[in-house]
């Protein structure tokens, strides 16, 4: 999951551009406003996601992470399995 694009915004985008995005996707998606239904799920993938990249310091290691991945593709596929496994 792209925590960028399920926020709508680039990886360059400012702290208030990211808040204004969350905003704007919580209040559409919150499971008290939106009876759909995956509205639930939506909404807290949308959480997750802001919660990653507001943080200055979480926003740097999923980058990292995300750059190690592509450019270490032994070490991804060692670490993806381990996610799969694991959750």
């Amino acid at each position: 999951m792209d925590y960028f694009e399920v926020l709508g915004v680039d990886k360059s985008a400012s702290q208030d551009d990211i808040k204004k995005a969350y905003r704007r996707l919580a209040s559409k998606l919150h499971p008290d406003r939106n009876q759909s239904a995956d509205a639930i799920e939506r909404f807290q993938k949308i959480q997750e996601s802001y919660d990653i990249i507001s943080d200055p310091k979480k926003r740097k290691e999923y980058i990292e992470q995300e750059y190690t991945e592509v450019l270490n593709p032994k070490s991804f596929t060692q670490s993806y399995w381990n996610r799969v496994l694991n959750t």
